[in-house]
């Protein structure tokens, strides 16, 4: 698969300590850097980068531009767009604190072959231990294409503030395995290592998160709840596991529970309304574009938030009358 790399950053030396450690690891890929500042400020002048700062979001998206937020690792839908309109047939993102694991090698090789088909559990045994009459012998699980491959980390683990503090006084495990995300079922999707097919792309929106919006640190969880009900919609299929990255920083453990407040208590609901939507569109824009129009959450945050849904999916193959209806209420 041709494969684009975007990776979102406001830190320079980060960023250039990042393209360094994965140098061989993505020498076959294009990788787009999106650094959230009103300029370029370091050199990533390798052939296969290319370096955008905020002034090229108002340049390529023009009216539009007010759905990719800044001040958040949000901006990195810019450069999935960017990969998108490119030609990529997969597209990675990464975070720029995320460094090569050296047990998952040839790692763009491991997203690809994780996206070429899963089984998901289709028969569930209502005994214990014996399988009872009517139970298939061999057929009970549902072989589906893969939209999506959530791939995990090492290191640093990523959990909420709060778990973060228990953490420092009760160890907790962080062990993972590769597995399906049966299908009806949600995921803590996070976005420091993600890999999905490019015609899912109109599903992968990273939403408006920052200190200009009412919430914070739940774009990529969001994404995943409203990219796996699409997935579910259509017959694709969620995986989760390797190839694992080495993840390295631990951001301050307070300042993200002052970000996250909010949204841990909106987190407790937004799945049941994305879950009470009922779906007929069957093409990626269509369905995330039913979602938007559908999602019967209606206070004025999450109104100006479906808003830019719409407008996201409309940027891609049609929708955009939908998308301008939607917009017009934000």
């Amino acid at each position: 698969m041709e494969s684009i790399v975007v990776v979102p950053t406001a830190r320079a030396a980060s960023a250039a300590d990042f393209l360094v450690e994965w140098e061989q690891e993505l020498r076959a890929a294009q990788i787009i850097i999106v650094e959230d500042g009103p300029r370029r400020s370091f050199d990533a002048s390798a052939p296969n980068v290319q370096h955008f700062a905020r002034p090229d979001i108002g340049e390529r998206l023009g009216d539009a531009a007010w759905i990719i937020p800044t001040g958040s690792g949000c901006i990195r839908s810019f450069g999935c767009w960017l990969a998108w309109q490119m030609g990529a047939e997969m597209i990675v993102t990464l975070d720029d604190d995320v460094r090569p694991d050296p047990n998952h090698t040839d790692f763009l090789a491991a997203h690809e072959r994780r996206l070429q088909g899963a089984y998901d559990p289709s028969w569930e045994s209502t005994l214990d231990e014996a399988k009872p009459r009517g139970m298939p012998y061999f057929e009970t699980a549902r072989e589906a294409p893969v939209a999506i491959n959530h791939g995990l980390w090492n290191g640093v683990p990523d959990f909420d503030a709060a778990t973060q503090l228990v953490s420092h006084r009760v160890p907790i495990s962080q062990r993972w395995s590769d597995r399906t995300i049966p299908r009806g079922s949600y995921l803590p999707m996070c976005s420091m290592n993600l890999a999905w097919r490019a015609e899912f792309t109109p599903a992968m929106y990273f939403l408006l998160m920052g200190p200009d919006y009412a919430f914070d640190r739940f774009g990529d969880i969001w994404c995943g709840v409203l990219a796996k009900r699409v997935a579910d919609h259509l017959g694709y299929a969620v995986n989760s596991g390797s190839p694992a990255v080495a993840h390295q920083r631990a951001s301050d453990v307070f300042a993200n529970l002052a970000k996250e407040s909010r949204g841990m208590r909106a987190n407790e609901s937004f799945w049941r309304a994305v879950d009470s939507v009922v779906l007929s569109e069957r093409t990626v824009a269509g369905a995330y574009i039913e979602l938007a129009e559908r999602l019967p959450l209606d206070d004025a945050d999450f109104t100006m938030l479906r808003g830019a849904m719409a407008i996201w999916a409309g940027l891609f193959a049609g929708g955009r009358r939908s998308a301008d209806r939607i917009a017009a209420a934000a």
